[in-house]
Parts: C-alpha cells; sequence; structure tokens
C-alpha cells in the first residue's frame, strides 16, 4: 500500500525541497496517531493558511488535503497516469473528507491526453428523481425527498476504463485502509463535524461512526469507517453490479423512501455517465476549455472573462488592487452567477451555449451593466460542500476533476452501507430541475491552451469557484503574477443571499471595498482567505513543460511534486 501519513509526506516534501528540516521535524514530533498505512500525522494535517509551492517535470498533484495528495503522488510513482492517480486520490478523500464528498454524489472530470492532443469532459453529475415534487422548500433539504441518483460511482469506473491504467481495486487501496484503520479527525473535518452533530445523531449508522461514544469524537481522536471500508473492497469487486443494479441501489432506495423520498432501483439502473466537447471560450491568446452545462462552471467562466476583456485590467490593475477593476468584475461576476440560475439540463430545455459564449453577447451584457442595470431580488443560493483536485503525469496527461456532496455536510443525516447518502436538493432551491434531469451545479473543470499547449488546469470547490478561478487566472495571464502569489492575494467570493450580496475579503481595504459598495454591490465582509472563496487547485505549466501548484491558504490543499 502507498505510505500515507504526515511523516510520509513530509519526508516526500523534504526531499523535494519544499520544507525545511525544521518543519519537518517540528510537525512529525507531534505524536498523534494516523493508521491508514502505518504513517503518523500530527492532527494539524491539513492545516490552512500559507502553503509551499511545488513544481517538477516528472508529475504533480494537488488536492483538497495532504494525505489524498500523497496518495496521487505514491499512484504516479508507481507508474500509474493522471487519471489513476486522481480517482485514487477522490477515492481516498471520500473517506479523508467525508463532510465535502460521499461515492454516493458527484464526480465530473475533463482530462486531456498528450499522446493525441484530445480533452473530453466526463458528467457523473446526479439526477434528480422521476418522482421529483413540484414544489419544494428549505425544509425538505434535511429528508429524503432531494436524495437524487447518484453519479460518482459511474464516472469513477467510466475514468478507469477509457482513461486509466490500473485496475480499480488498486486505486481504492488507499481508501479503504483510511476507512478501516482509522484517520485522526483533523481540524477543518472536525469543526464540520461539531458543527452538524445534531444531523449525525439522527441514525444509529451516523451515532456509530462519529459518536462512538455517544460524544462526538475528539480533535486528533481516530475516525474508523469500517461500513465504507467494507463498501469501497466490494465496490472493486463488484463494481456498478452491486451498486447500480444489486443490493446498493435497493438499500440506498429503501434508506431515502423511509425518509419521505422516491427513489426507484430502476432509476439507479438507468444512470448513465455523459461523455462530451467541452465548451470553447478566448481569451487574450489563449484557448479556455470548459465544463459543460448544467455543470454550468465553464461556461460562466468563459461569459465572465469575455467581459474581463473589455475592462482595461492591464491599466488599472488587478482585483486586489484596483478599486475600478474589483467592482467591474464583481459586477459581470453578479450578473453571470444570477443569470446562470436560469440554466437548466440542455436535454431538457434549450440552452443556446454558443451565443452565451461569444464576444457579441458579453459586449451586449456588459454594456447594460456599465449603465447601471442590477438583477431583481431573488432566490436565495445554497452552498454545497466540495473537493477540487488536479493532476499531471510524466507524459503530460492531465486530470481535472470535482467531486461533491453537493450539499451541506450530512444536509439529510441518512446513510447507507456506512456511507452518507448525498442530498443535493439544495440546488434545487437555486435551479429546480425537471423530474429526471441531470442537476445544474457549479461545477467547474477547465484548461486553458496557448499554441495547443496546456498552459493552466485546474478548478476550485464552493459556490465562490468562478469568481477565484477568474480571480486567479487574470493574475497569472495579465500580471505575470506567480500562482504561489496569486492564491495569497486577497478577494471577492460569489452570491450570499437573494438581495445578491456578494463576499468580500476585509483585508481588501476600505478603499477597495467602498468602490464596490458606491457601484451599487451589496456586500458581506469575511475573513481574510476565507474558506467561503474556495482553493484555486491548478496546476500552471510552463512552456518547457515545468509544472507548479500551490496550496490555497484559504481551504486545506496542498501540492507536491512526484
Amino acid at each position: 500500500m502507498v505510505q500515507i501519513g504526515r511523516r510520509g509526506l513530509l519526508a516526500s516534501a523534504a526531499a523535494a525541497g519544499l520544507v525545511t528540516p525544521r518543519m519537518a521535524a517540528a510537525a512529525q514530533g507531534s505524536g498523534a496517531r494516523v493508521a491508514a498505512s502505518g504513517g503518523e500525522a500530527d492532527m494539524s494535517s491539513g492545516a490552512f493558511g500559507r502553503k509551499t509551492p511545488a513544481r517538477g517535470r516528472g508529475g504533480l498533484a494537488i488536492t483538497g488535503h495532504p494525505w489524498a495528495t500523497e496518495v496521487a503522488v505514491g499512484i504516479l510513482r508507481e507508474g500509474g497516469n493522471a487519471c489513476d492517480a486522481l480517482l485514487a486520490a477522490a477515492a481516498a478523500q471520500t473517506v479523508i473528507e467525508p463532510h465535502l464528498t460521499t461515492i454516493t454524489g458527484c464526480m465530473s472530470m475533463m482530462y486531456h491526453d498528450a499522446a493525441t492532443g484530445r480533452t473530453r469532459y466526463l458528467n457523473g453529475n446526479v439526477n434528480a428523481p422521476r418522482a421529483l415534487a413540484p414544489v419544494l422548500t428549505e425544509v425538505d433539504t434535511s429528508t429524503g425527498r432531494m436524495a437524487c441518483v447518484p453519479g460518482f460511482w459511474a464516472a469513477f469506473e467510466a475514468a478507469a476504463s477509457t482513461f486509466g491504467t490500473m485496475p480499480v481495486p488498486r486505486l481504492l487501496k488507499p481508501a479503504i485502509g483510511f476507512a478501516r484503520d482509522g484517520i485522526a479527525c483533523h481540524p477543518s473535518l472536525w469543526g464540520e463535524v461539531y458543527s452538524r452533530q445534531a444531523m449525525l445523531a439522527r441514525t444509529a449508522e451516523g451515532r456509530s461512526i462519529f459518536m462512538p461514544r455517544r460524544a462526538i469524537l475528539n480533535p486528533g481522536e481516530k475516525l474508523v469507517q469500517p461500513g465504507a471500508a467494507e463498501t469501497l473492497q466490494r465496490l472493486g469487486e463488484e463494481g456498478s453490479r452491486w451498486f447500480y443494479t444489486g443490493g446498493f441501489a435497493k438499500d440506498f432506495c429503501a434508506a431515502v423512501n423511509a425518509a419521505g423520498g422516491a427513489l426507484s432501483p430502476e432509476e439507479f439502473a438507468a444512470y448513465q455517465v455523459r461523455w462530451e466537447e467541452p465548451v470553447r471560450g478566448q481569451y487574450r491568446d489563449l484557448e479556455i476549455l470548459g465544463s459543460v452545462p448544467p455543470d454550468t462552471g465553464g461556461l460562466h467562466l468563459i461569459e465572465l472573462l469575455n467581459m474581463v476583456e473589455l475592462m482595461d485590467i492591464r491599466k488599472n490593475g488587478p482585483a486586489s488592487e484596483s478599486p475600478e477593476t474589483l467592482k467591474r468584475m464583481m459586477l459581470a461576476a453578479r450578473d453571470v452567477l444570477v443569470t446562470g440560475m436560469t440554466y437548466r439540463d440542455p436535454r431538457s430545455t434549450p440552452l443556446d451555449v454558443e451565443r452565451i459564449a461569444s464576444k457579441a453577447y458579453a459586449a451586449e451584457r456588459y454594456a447594460k451593466i456599465l449603465k447601471g442595470a442590477a438583477p431583481a431580488p431573488g432566490a436565495a443560493p445554497h452552498g454545497p460542500g466540495s473537493c477540487h483536485l488536479t493532476v499531471i503525469d510524466r507524459a503530460g496527461n492531465i486530470a481535472t476533476a470535482l467531486h461533491s456532496t453537493l450539499s451541506l455536510p450530512w444536509a439529510n443525516g441518512l446513510f447507507v452501507h456506512g456511507v452518507s447518502i448525498c442530498g443535493p436538493g439544495n440546488h434545487f432551491l437555486n435551479t429546480m430541475p425537471k423530474p429526471g434531469d441531470r442537476v445544474t451545479v457549479l461545477i467547474c473543470p477547465s484548461m486553458l491552451f496557448r499554441g495547443g499547449r496546456p498552459f493552466l488546469a485546474g478548478g476550485s470547490p464552493s459556490t465562490s469557484l468562478v469568481c477565484n478561478l477568474v480571480q486567479n487566472i487574470t493574475n497569472i495571464v495579465d500580471f505575470g503574477m506567480p500562482l504561489a502569489e496569486s492564491v495569497e492575494r486577497p478577494s471577492f467570493g460569489g452570491l450570499v443571499d437573494g438581495q445578491y450580496r456578494m463576499t468580500v475579503e476585509t483585508d481588501l481595504g476600505d478603499r477597495l471595498i467602498g468602490a464596490a459598495e458606491a457601484a451599487g454591490i451589496l456586500v458581506e465582509r469575511v475573513n481574510p482567505w476565507s474558506s467561503r472563496h474556495g482553493a484555486f487547485e491548478a496546476i500552471h505549466v510552463s512552456e518547457d513543460g515545468e509544472a507548479f501548484a500551490c496550496g490555497d491558504p484559504r481551504r486545506t490543499s496542498v501540492a507536491l511534486a512526484a
């Protein structure tokens, strides 16, 4: 098994020159145990704050947690490709970060094949129930009424069989080890357990995992998930035969329906991933390839960058320095995000993607924005939890994906076979899907190419992900800012409520924030490096093929070279 834990991560990082011996010794000396594979870990693994950049030519990975990053790098070192490494890390994250992702949620991936030059998009998002209630409210989010047909496992198998080189059981091995042997309840996980303990206590299964002594786990205490280990083991042996057409599907539906839902095993059996050609756009001399609606983030990224081209940001400066850039970028982002709530699954509701992604449409919209056009108050957006990760291998193949609970942690408190049941229906309160449709979600695996060569690939978690990407892309492309500097700059985020307030990190300062308010933008000030602003989990590739990445200080992400 790949050695996983803080000691292994630090040893690898020290060898790559990413941490000093003093830092490694301090972290290893804490004594808190992680038994996933015999490694040892400081309970602060998964720390917020400034991260050390990574660079290399033999492969590189960035994920939302250092243990998952080490899983990915271990697969690369073993000879696996970018897809293998990403899938192994994603499976591990369902155990390491169960507050953000689950195998009953979604996974959508963009994959660039270096040998052929082809880039494809795999949609593994969830399907709404066929018997979806016509009216849903906030109260329904904590019931089974908003549970959906999962896409994560179908996408995992489809990606592994299409792009991967390693057998699925091998890819699941680290995750099984984490679940069976236990992990330290790291701070970001413990904080969510604490805040959501009432939901976790709703079922005997939830209590047995997170409250083994009736009280919740303490920080640093071992979290063991034997049911998840057994489920992952069985998926490695039986796969979709069990998950989509066998006992798992039946038990999932039974648990959901007992909690007020309406899902059938037939809906599980009918689920299919979608292979799509990415949405394409242009920013400066770069070609943009983005996720495909109803994974709307890629289209939104192109929409917003089209409007940014109409702003003289190279003269005025980046959004973290220029009041003019900040207010104009926020006004454009608000328009894009509010309008995007009307986009439904294009397979049942027509959506003119070509027009929406066009430069002409951007100019038309931007002119209205400058005249003071503002959206009328509407539905309050609802925030999801999610993970994003990106991997490049020695051959130059790149995989970048988002996978998620699509909701607040443990939204409905339901479990089946040791794993939480995804309750993504809070997205229905943003954009109500038609029965059986894919759900509209801000998901944004994306890649930028210069002269046909990869330049930047990645994405971000959180409802602020489009804002996160645009600020980082413009920092890097327009101002030549090193990626590690860009992620540390203060930023603005996404929509907060039905008044369409937007978040701003308080260290942007009164001069910049005041300019946004004077332009008619309602703002909510949040802390510096706010986790609500996501994390730029991306890899930049130089002209000579060297890869660079740096964990975003807003989350627990870590980059490591192979």
